[in-house]
């Protein structure tokens, strides 16, 4: 149960506070799947020294243990926050929460009232630094409560959400199962009590979610943690996932999440856990890239079964991943490195490091080689708070010390030169404006597909304009092409779009074509949906038939390049599909949403999601790009780097510059077309 504690004296609140550190030592102890530890005995600020019983490895492969030279240390226990509850199993403890926004106002932190959130979680002392917590505690969290948990006697359980969908939970086998786990999982049913919606990536308040609707019979789903190393625990009332687990089984493309970074529980949703306390980062797991200390022992090694179900069960597989997508989806990551050769062991070797400075570094190449897509990435270098700026500086002149070794990959070195090769053919008043006319066409600058959530609130409130965000630029654009008269194309420039929010897409689609939904695919339950929306296409902030009544009459294009990645790569499949045109190069791809996942240590993912692969309306894969109905011409050519020289194929993309010639190609496709 979720608990809120009164404190009386602000005193006693600083002492609690200052009290709020767990155990992040390193530790002897091995979390190999149902291993037997011996302890001592762990009271206040007692020392507690585990023994492993013998060396064990997974059915999978993935280590029992980490590299055979990491030196053995003690785990320090430190004085327990608030309460402690303590058996020959595990270590209870509560924890502060911080988030950035409750669905209860009646859990909201109140720092006048000295009044704050609280939840347990556990720590078995065979994995000591590994924080536990309930799945109804998790649901009461996240949800409002509503998991209804059912112990069947003989180490199964039957968890059963308040919609009724259910999931079956072995601990003996360290297994979850469900028949529909979308139906699971899912967040929106829960968005009318404030929790932003599962296909909502945003808080944008000119979308509203009306209906999600799935084709055929969903596949059933299994998770496999056992295989990884990582063991469920159960008791009568509930049953006990790693954090970290958790969090990356139940988010969705709005982000809701929860991190624990050894000291207090973050639930986030737009929001980073550094931007909710701009102390996220001042902890042992954090400090110790700089200061040399080892990673906990079983940190380490649930880190990396962490990792491992990541990128089998909740990675979408967009294409562009250089590991075998097939024997990571059946047989796991640590296979699939293994399968990757040289390079696969070297980063695994990495990934296992009990040397954090490894670690991160480990974590930098798997995402920019072996699964570089574009979105995949780890953010455990931003959010250092102004008065770290020396920790900031020193940090990331580690950080740059190693990247200048391996450089960054083919993927973004693309997609830079692209961007830099169209900026530099680009008038400056181009840039500096969001729309411009040229004869009978108006063209609409999109830098990125983003939503200023604050913005809108406040015009909806008559406290200022249209915010200059996506729905806003393409907003006023419309309108002032309606104004100018003459005009019969739209053209929505994306040549240097990398992406941002689906929801601004559907907003945006929406005022242009009338269209009201999305499509997508869950890679767990082998099933198609639709996204259906209420879009406020009048912007007088209520969802109604008058908005039904906004329409605008224009022939629509679109331009595209190699950087127009994401939802720059998903907005131009689905203008064409609406009768529009795209003119430029091939789009550059990326369909998966992106999801979050988190590291036992508290650092942050971001990965190409399974839960919501945006396709097209007849279910296309939109990986390759969009082929243009008309194409730019980019000529090649050679130049030599004048500092290595080593000769570097070039692209002149001077035709991206002639906005007078494309609108006149837009012109003429339309009048051949129409």
């Amino acid at each position: 149960m979720i608990r809120k504690q009164n404190i009386i004296k602000k005193s006693i609140l600083a002492i609690l506070c200052a009290s709020l550190v767990l155990p992040t030592g390193c530790s002897a102890a091995q979390a190999s799947n149902k291993q037997e530890l011996n302890s001592g005995e762990v009271s206040g600020n007692a020392q507690m020294a585990t023994e492993p019983t013998g060396e064990t490895h997974n059915e999978s492969g993935a280590p029992a243990d980490i590299p055979q030279n990491a030196e053995e240390t003690e785990l320090v226990a430190e004085l327990p926050p608030m309460e402690e509850t303590v058996n020959n199993e595990y270590i209870q403890k509560t924890v502060e929460v911080c988030r950035e926004k409750a669905p209860d106002e009646s859990l909201q932190v109140d720092q006048n009232n000295d009044s704050f959130e609280t939840v347990p979680l556990r720590f078995y002392k065979d994995a000591p630094n590994v924080a536990y917590m309930g799945i109804a505690e998790y649901f009461d969290l996240m949800l409002g409560g509503g998991l209804s948990v059912e112990d069947h006697g003989d180490g199964t359980y039957t968890l059963t959400n308040a919609a009724g969908a259910s999931a079956s939970v072995d601990i003996g086998r360290d297994t979850v199962s469900a028949e529909n786990m979308p139906a699971f999982v899912n967040y929106y049913e829960a968005a009318q009590k404030g929790i932003p919606s599962s296909f909502k990536d945003s808080a944008a308040p000119y979308l509203k979610l009306r209906e999600v609707v799935y084709e055929g019979e969903p596949a059933e789903t299994e998770f496999d943690l056992g295989k990884l190393g990582i063991e469920i625990r159960g008791d009568s009332s509930d049953v006990w996932f790693p954090v970290s687990i958790l969090s990356s089984w139940m988010t969705d493309i709005a982000q809701n999440r929860i991190a624990f970074n050894g000291d207090k529980l973050y639930v986030c949703c737009s929001k980073s856990p550094y931007e909710l306390d701009n102390r996220y980062y001042s902890t042992k797991y954090m400090d110790s890239i700089l200061n040399g200390e080892e990673r906990a022992r079983d940190l380490t090694v649930y880190s990396y079964g962490d990792l491992g179900f990541i990128f089998q069960y909740m990675y979408g597989y967009p294409g562009k991943t250089q590991l075998d997508p097939e024997l990571l989806r059946n047989e796991g990551f640590d296979a699939a490195l293994a399968a990757f050769g040289d390079p696969g062991r070297e980063l695994r070797q990495e990934l296992t490091s009990r040397d954090f400075g490894e670690f991160w570094f480990g974590m930098y190449r798997l995402s920019e080689r072996p699964l570089e897509d574009g979105h995949n990435n780890t953010t455990l270098s931003i959010g250092v708070v102004d008065a770290e700026q020396d920790k900031y500086k020193a940090f990331r002149e580690y950080t740059w010390s190693k990247f200048d070794e391996y450089g960054i990959s083919d993927f973004v070195r693309e997609i830079s030169s692209t961007n830099q090769g169209i900026f530099s053919v680009r008038p400056e008043e181009y840039l500096d404006s969001g729309y411009h006319r040229h004869g009978d066409t108006a063209i609409i600058l999109l830098r990125s597909f983003s939503v200023d959530e604050g913005g809108w609130n406040a015009y909806y409130r008559g406290e200022g304009e249209i915010p200059d965000d996506t729905m806003g630029t393409v907003a006023k654009g419309l309108i002032r092409a309606s104004e100018d008269g003459g005009i019969k194309n739209v053209v929505i420039d994306l040549a240097t779009n990398p992406g941002g929010y689906s929801d601004s897409v559907a907003g945006a689609l929406s005022l242009m074509t009338g269209r009201d939904h999305l499509c997508g695919y869950d890679e767990l339950s082998k099933q198609y949906f639709d996204v259906y929306f209420d879009v406020d296409r009048n912007l007088d902030g209520e969802f109604n038939a008058e908005d039904e009544e906004v329409s605008y009459n224009f022939n629509y294009a679109v331009l595209t390049s190699g950087a127009s990645f994401s939802c720059g790569n998903l907005f131009p499949f689905l203008v064409k599909e609406e009768g529009g045109m795209v003119i430029g190069d091939r789009s550059g791809g990326g369909s998966c949403s992106v999801q979050k996942a988190v590291l036992s240590e508290g650092f942050e993912i971001s990965i190409s999601g399974s839960k919501f692969k945006l396709t097209d309306e007849s279910r296309s894969d939109l990986e390759k790009g969009v082929t243009p109905d008309v194409q730019l011409e980019i000529a090649a050519g050679k130049e030599t780097n004048e500092i290595t020289g080593e000769e570097m194929d070039t692209r002149d993309y001077s035709a991206f510059g002639d906005l007078d010639g494309i609108c006149g190609m837009v012109s003429e496709w339309f009048a051949d077309n129409k």
